[in-house]
Parts: C-alpha cells; structure tokens; sequence
C-alpha cells in the first residue's frame, strides 16, 4: 500500500456487475473518500448533487454501460476526470472511450506490466490489484486539474484579451529605464500613435526617445519617478509625436510591479488618447480669459464713468428741482443694473466643476424667500435631488421666478408698457402671478411655470439668448443667465408650451 497523502480524493464508483474485489479499505487508507452507486442512472444523479475529484465506472453497467455514462458526464462537466476501468472491454470500448474524453482506460485482470504507467487502450496489460489501480486515479485527477487550470488560465487569458480590444488604448510592460523600453504591448497602439504593437515592443521604436513629445520626457519621468518612490501608482499626461508627425496627448496610469528584467524594475500600465479632451480644455481656457477680459472692460471702463455721471446727476438734484434728472438718475439705475447683470452673465459661463447632492424643494424655498415676489404665490411639489452647485442652482431659480412674477403679471405688464418677454396677449388674472415648480415626467429634471399670458412659439428659442427682450425696461439677460448656469452644469434649459402660461423646463439628471 502507498504512504497517505495529505488531499483526500472524493471518488464516485459505479462497478461493473459483480466486480468489488479492487474497492476494498485500502482506498480510505490511502487518501481517497470513495461513495459506491450501482448504476449509471443513480451516478448520474449523485453527480448531480454533489461533486466529485474522479469518476471510475466499469463498462458493463446495470441498464447501461459505462461509454453512455461517459458521455453524459461529458456534456455536463468536461473537466471531472473520468477512469473507465472493465474487466469487460475491448479495442472497440478502449476506442469509444477515448474519442468520448476519457481520461483514462484500465483493463482489470491479470497485474499490470511495469513499464506501463498510463493506459488509455486495449494493449495495456490488466491491472489486478487496488493499489495499481489508486495510483492511475490519482494520477488522472492530477491530469485532470493540470487541464482544468491550464483551462482556466485560457479562459482567462481570452477574456483579458477582449477586455483589452476593446479598450481606447493599449497596455504595456516595460523596464523602468531611460527611454523605457517595452518589453510587452497589446491593445489599439496603431490607430493613436501610428506604430504597431510588434514596433513598441521591439527595438524597432523606443517609446520614451522616440515617441514622447521632446519637451515632455524630462517631466514625464520624473513624475513617474517620484510616484514609484512612494509607492504609489503613477498617472501622467504627455504628448507624443506619432509616426505621421502629429502631436497628440496620452494619459498613461500605471505602477511598479515586483518583477524584474535582467535587474531592472518593470513597470505595467495603460495608455490613452485623450487629444480631444486636451483641445476642450484648451478652448475653455481661452473662453474663460476672454471672459476675464470682458468682465475687466465692464467693471472698470464703464462701472467709472458711470459712477462720475450719477454723481453729477445727485450734485445736479440738490441743486435743481428738475424731472429731467430724475429721469437721467433712472437711466444711470437701469445702466448699472444692466452691467450687472452682464458681469453675472459672464461667471456663470464658467464650467461647474465642484457640486453636491442638493434638495431641489429646499433650493426652492431658498430662493423665493431671497426674492421681491410682490403679490406672487408659490406652488412647488418636487421630491428630486440634483448633483449641482448649491449657489448657482439658487441664482438660476430666483431668474426663473423672477421672470416670472416680472412677465407673468398683468400688472407689471401695464406699468412698463412691456409686450412681454413671454409674449402674447394680456389675461386678467387680477394681477398677482402663481408660480409652480415641479418634477419632470420621467424624473430627469424640473420646470418652472406661471399662469401668465406664456411665451409664443415663435420666440421660444431665441428667449434664452443674451440681450433678447421684447419689453420696453428689459435688459433681456434673466433668461440668458439661466441658460449659462444650466449649460456649465451640463444641462439643458428649454421654453414648451405652458397649460396655463410660460414653462421652461431644464433637464438634468437625478442624484443616485
């Protein structure tokens, strides 16, 4: 008998009629945990409960025979190791066994031969004793977990090559030395840099020399350099020349791995194109200093004159009881007013870049209590949080109400002689507005409405533009500020037909 090993092997037995002499106690002292069913049909249902290290079956079986046995747990499991030993069998069984997936075919009879060790056809010599017997089970289990983890590294390794392709980029390992020769490339290299993945890792192209931007490889290192002398994980951003000579930028995160190459650490990581993202941030760049340069102009070349003109305006006031100049004085408030209305126009094109879960309802309550709301009534029913920036989305519902109560108004209408931003004909409504905001539909955003006179359709798309009015005292900006702090949310602002009056709904997405 064998020395015990430390694995028990859990083997289901199926012996053909009749034969029970190989079975005997030796198997539990030898490491193995044996279960014993009489026929293929009860095997077959016990495999199905329960798992097990190996299966040997004899061929003649009780209502069956061990090939149909084989098949069936082949087309459920094609990994459990299965040993057809018969003391019944033939060159035609040893075979069938074999093209079925057989691990191993043991002829029982007379003792095995020493020079044989592995079976698998009609030729072998017998094997009459348990102990010859235990020792090809074993080994068709230890074959049989070879294969199922060679399998399972090539699952595995398929898997991460699809992952891979279908990645907007490559993958990499290279040395962690000047220049950082690849030593292993995969993913979409070509279509972002114009060489293959066979050129990055060979000597045919250095990705460090010959592919990263000269004026970035000193600080493309370092910052490699000094992620790895902490230990921590790298992300840098580069440009590179690709082959046809265009620039482009690449965003590469990866880290330093425990392997070496012929005593040089290695790293692993992935690469990006990310050129279009760098020319938005580019553009938003420039946008926001010419905003900083058209804001400077508002502030100081025409906030000063018009402070001096105001000035004089009082001085003149205190001397001259004139209407004239309290109609001067008016047009100096609607200036200042206008700049600075301009001033929030221009901030509020900034993109939102810092937000937090905000309750939309508690917003609502904010802003109509920081608003002149006259005579207005507010009817807000909305259960949505939204990801923004509390100030903004504040400042972006008080210019909804705002217009609301300004335009929805029948009263305001007839003081300031306005043909309405909303537009339309006058409805009696006996003056005071009701303004109501609420959920959208599906949920993905909210309005603000009015039972005012509504915006015609025809002008619509164009109240949202900055300067646009049709009231005779409008600056025409309150709705033009909206649809700059819901577009550096990333949002969308739109004018619908109203039941009652004026709707303008933005669409942004709920907090998770």
């Amino acid at each position: 008998m064998s020395a015990p090993t430390e694995e028990t092997v859990r083997v289901l037995s199926v012996p053909e009629r009749g034969e029970s002499r190989i079975l005997d106690g030796d198997w539990v002292d030898d490491g193995f945990d044996v279960a014993v069913e009489p026929s293929a049909e009860s095997a077959a249902e016990r495999l199905r409960r329960e798992r097990f290290d190996c299966v040997v079956a004899g061929y003649d079986l009780r209502e069956s025979d061990g090939l149909e046995l084989l098949r069936n747990v082949r087309d459920r499991d094609p990994g459990v190791p299965f040993v057809l030993a018969t003391a019944s069998g033939s060159e035609r069984v040893a075979s069938e066994a074999v093209a079925a997936g057989v691990t191993d075919y043991v002829p029982l009879g007379q003792r095995e031969t020493d020079d044989d060790d592995t079976g698998g056809g009609s030729d072998a010599a017998p094997v009459t004793d348990g102990e010859t017997l235990r020792t090809r089970v074993r080994a068709a289990v230890e074959r049989g977990r070879d294969r199922g983890e060679g399998g399972d590294r090539e699952r595995d390794r398929r898997r991460l090559e699809t992952l891979i392709g279908n990645l907007p980029g490559f993958v990499y390992r290279c040395r962690n030395a000047p220049g950082w020769p690849m030593e292993f490339v995969r993913g979409e290299s070509e279509p972002i840099t114009g060489y293959t993945t066979e050129e990055l890792a060979s000597d045919a192209v250095v990705w460090g020399e010959e592919v990263i931007h000269p004026d970035d490889r000193e600080q493309a290192w370092e910052t490699v350099q000094a992620a790895i002398d902490t230990g921590e994980e790298f992300e840098a951003t580069y440009r590179i020349r690709a082959r046809d000579g265009e620039v482009r930028w690449m965003w590469e995160r990866g880290c330093l791995v425990e392997s070496t190459v012929d005593g040089t650490a290695v790293l692993e990581g992935f690469v990006t194109d990310v050129t279009e993202r760098k020319q938005y941030e580019a553009e938003i760049e420039r946008r926001n200093q010419e905003l900083e340069a058209f804001t400077s102009v508002v502030s100081h070349d025409l906030r000063n004159p018009l402070s001096v003109a105001k000035g004089r305006v009082e001085l003149a006031r205190e001397r001259h009881d004139d209407p004239d100049l309290d109609h001067a004085a008016r047009a100096h408030d609607r200036m200042e007013t206008r700049i600075e209305q301009l001033l929030t126009l221009a901030r509020n094109g900034e993109r939102v870049t810092d937000t937090e879960p905000v309750d939309l309802d508690a917003a609502v309550a904010r802003c109509w209590s920081g608003s002149a709301t006259d005579d207005a009534t507010l009817d807000a029913d909305v259960d949505l949080t939204v990801e923004a920036d509390r100030d903004r989305l504040v400042q972006l519902l008080e210019n909804l109400v705002r217009n609301c109560v300004k335009h929805g108004s029948t009263d305001s209408r007839a003081e300031s002689g306005d043909a309405i931003d909303h537009g339309g004909d006058a409805i009696n409504h006996g003056g005071a507005v009701s303004v109501r905001v609420g959920e959208l539909d599906d949920g993905e955003g909210f309005f603000v409405a009015d039972d005012g006179p509504g915006i015609p359709e025809g002008v619509r798309d164009q109240v949202f533009d900055a300067g646009f009015t049709t009231a005779a005292d409008g600056t025409g900006f309150g709705l033009g500020i909206v649809s700059r702090i819901a577009e550096a949310h990333g949002w969308t602002v739109e004018a619908v037909d109203g039941a009652d009056g004026a709707r303008i709904e933005v669409r942004t997405e709920p907090a998770a």
